[in-house]
């Protein structure tokens, strides 16, 4: 882990209106350097990792957070995972404070939900009820104790900001079961919004270059994943308006909120809905 730096070091705490508080909270940044396998994760580490990349405007992290796995949003994401069978076990990727699980429990009541992150919400989330287990530390340090044990592993608006997106997907992979699920979903930089409104839109929003859908994909192929769906419109996050709004430092977030709303089948149908969703399929074993 990377140690911290000297005390009154100069950090970069992003300027007034940094848009990746709009989307991406602390708890869940994915460390730069990770400890040999078989160390344990630091937990002091952790936090100070989390602290550099902290957005400077946490409750518009909470706000973005809250949209991207929103209850209505969750349903349909379930819905696409149901389509090829009722899941025993969900590995929730930077699970934060157990929303998703939370949310996805009374759809699919014979599900155990799990999650990791890097802070401690996550473990209030375990013992708050809204997953059955939580883990501490990346997938890629958790793989080997997780392998194989889940039916779908969900990597939801995070790939983006993983230092290594190959290993983070490797990894994804050693932890599904053989025949089991892998749900993506990111911001699309390619999508007419992004055009449209520049770094004031989602897909902008994070401190690293989103990955295209095409990139992603190319990364599976590479892995031996059989990509069963690609979808740039059902990804929509609607936090269109509202990212804008919290920009400029106006007022009137609930109704910006209330707006993307309506707006967002409107969107989805125009070709400006700004996230892609990949499900792919970890192939069975041969017989």
């Amino acid at each position: 882990m990377t140690a911290p730096p000297p005390a009154g070091a100069p950090t970069d705490s992003g300027a007034l209106g940094d848009p990746l508080a709009l989307l991406l909270p602390a708890h869940q940044v994915v460390p730069a350097d990770e400890p040999p396998s078989g160390e344990p994760v630091s937990t002091d580490g952790l936090a100070w990792e989390a602290e550099q990349r902290r957005p400077p405007h946490p409750e518009c992290a909470r706000r973005g957070w809250a949209a991207v796995r929103e209850a209505g949003r969750v349903r349909q994401l379930v819905r696409s995972m149901t389509a090829y069978g009722e899941p025993e076990s969900w590995l929730d990727v930077g699970a934060g404070d157990g929303r998703f699980a939370a949310a996805a429990r009374p759809l699919l009541p014979y599900t155990a939900f799990d999650g990791t992150g890097l802070g401690e919400e996550v473990e209030r989330a375990r013992a708050d009820g809204a997953l059955d287990e939580a883990y501490r530390g990346t997938l890629p340090l958790l793989a080997g104790e997780l392998a194989g044990r889940y039916d779908v592993v969900g990597l939801l608006h995070q790939l983006g900001d993983c230092p290594d997106r190959a290993a983070e997907l490797a990894a994804a992979r050693r932890v599904l079961r053989p025949g089991g699920l892998l749900l993506v979903e990111a911001p699309d930089p390619g999508c007419r919004t992004a055009r449209l409104l520049g770094p004031w839109c989602l897909p902008h929003c994070a401190a690293r270059p989103q990955p295209t859908v095409e990139a992603v994909r190319e990364l599976l192929a590479g892995l031996k994943f059989d990509v069963l769906a690609v979808d740039r419109v059902a990804g929509h996050v609607p936090r269109t308006l509202d990212a804008l709004r919290a920009a400029a430092g106006l007022p009137g977030g609930r109704a910006a909120r209330g707006a993307d709303r309506l707006l967002a089948p409107l969107l989805r149908r125009t070709g400006l809905a700004n996230a892609w969703r990949i499900v792919a399929r970890r192939p069975p074993l041969s017989p």
